[in-house]
């Protein structure tokens, strides 16, 4: 699913991410991560520039963002994944990237998750609750190891993207 201009302008506007767990204490993925490669984004600078910001809020699919975007959105669902097999997913409010990257074992591109913000400010809201998986969830810790994803994740990732898509094509105006 294309991510749209209605959307993109969405997440800048709210500085949309994801995290795993219930509540807003904690680490999230921020999905303004639209530029450089690598963890620390190839020393190229990880904040995207103002042109490159309006550059992407006019056309999230240009070259320039795509397939990046969409194959971090996947790798932080295969971390999340590889967390839990089962658990609960929020869409949040100022999840603006400050940190590191993860590497995921057999994610997309070059296999890097979106950045990370540490912890979410006390005004940061829950945008959507998405519940995926089957079976118990695992506890919200944030020593919690990226390893592998189970072999059998890959449905469950594809779901947890399709799942996040529709959240946000709910939550953007038009």
């Amino acid at each position: 699913m294309p991510l749209t201009v209605a959307e993109a302008l969405f997440i800048f506007n709210n500085n949309v991410g994801c995290r795993y767990g219930t509540t807003t204490t904690g680490a999230a993925y921020g999905f303004l991560d639209i530029v450089g490669a690598g963890q620390d984004g190839d020393g190229a600078g990880q904040d995207p520039t103002p042109a490159q910001m309006l550059a992407w809020l006019q056309d999230p699919q240009a070259a320039a963002f795509q397939p990046r975007w969409d194959q971090r959105l996947y790798n932080t669902c295969r971390a999340i994944v590889g967390l839990s097999a089962a658990g609960t997913v929020l869409l949040v409010s100022q999840a603006r990237p400050t940190a590191e990257r993860y590497h995921v074992e057999g994610g997309l591109g070059d296999g890097y998750t979106f950045r990370k913000t540490n912890a979410l400010p006390p005004d940061a809201q829950i945008l959507a609750t998405i519940q995926y998986g089957e079976g118990a969830a695992a506890a919200e810790t944030e020593d919690a190891g990226f390893g592998q994803a189970p072999i059998k994740a890959g449905d469950d990732v594809e779901t947890l993207v399709a799942a996040i898509m529709q959240s946000l094509g709910k939550l953007a105006p038009g």
